[in-house]
């Protein structure tokens, strides 16, 4: 069993703004000072769980930013991890992929925290909302001590197929998720239970 945070990134540039490659978007001066007020709420939500974090991150600035400003409301140095398949255009079985395997210490207070992008983290949530219907698939995951290749190949026929648009399988909730805002999810190989949808605006009257 584990406990994962995914948190949406800040408040970016419009793509239409920024001329550069859009892994290189960086968060806006209000972003970065919105984002610091929800990440110092999302520290002390941890705090009062005893939680230690390990910082996962897509690659892209906006991403990056913001997990660097989660890690200095904590006052701690950690350098965070970036996780290349969690690059925009990334799809929910790489976050999955990403929530399963990721190492973490035997210790209960460990849990993860992965920075990425709209719609893969609501997709995720969906996905996992629905796991009675991909249980055998999903099992064999946690039974692999490695990525199995195979089964995340069939999990492919249960992807959303509409680029751009967060969809929703068939019997699945709908998730959206706000930019500096997480989701808690406890899982383990029998299922997932969401523990909290927490909004930007929760965490930063949480500061």
């Amino acid at each position: 069993m584990r406990t994962v945070y995914l948190i949406r990134h800040g408040i970016a540039m419009d793509r239409e703004e920024f001329r550069g490659n859009d892994l290189d978007r960086p968060l806006t001066g209000s972003g970065e000072e919105k984002t610091l007020q929800a990440m110092k709420g999302l520290v002390r939500y941890l705090e009062m769980r005893a939680e230690a974090p390990r910082i996962l991150t897509s690659p892209a600035v906006r991403a990056l930013q913001t997990a660097e400003i989660f890690a200095r409301a904590r006052g701690k140095t950690a350098k965070p991890q970036v996780i290349d398949r969690l690059k925009p255009g990334a799809n929910c079985l790489d976050y999955l992929e990403t929530m399963i395997y990721s190492q973490i210490s035997d210790s209960s207070d460990e849990v993860l925290l992965i920075f990425g992008h709209e719609p893969e983290i609501s997709e995720t949530c969906s996905l996992l909302s629905n796991l009675h219907r991909i249980q055998a698939f999903y099992s064999t995951l946690w039974s692999s001590p490695e990525p199995h290749s195979e089964t995340l190949a069939e999990l492919q026929h249960w992807l959303p197929s509409d680029e751009g648009e967060i969809t929703v399988v068939e019997g699945s909730m709908a998730f959206r998720i706000k930019k500096a805002g997480a989701v808690r999810i406890v899982l383990d190989e029998s299922g997932a239970e969401f523990q909290a949808l927490l909004p930007p605006q929760i965490l930063r009257a949480m500061a």
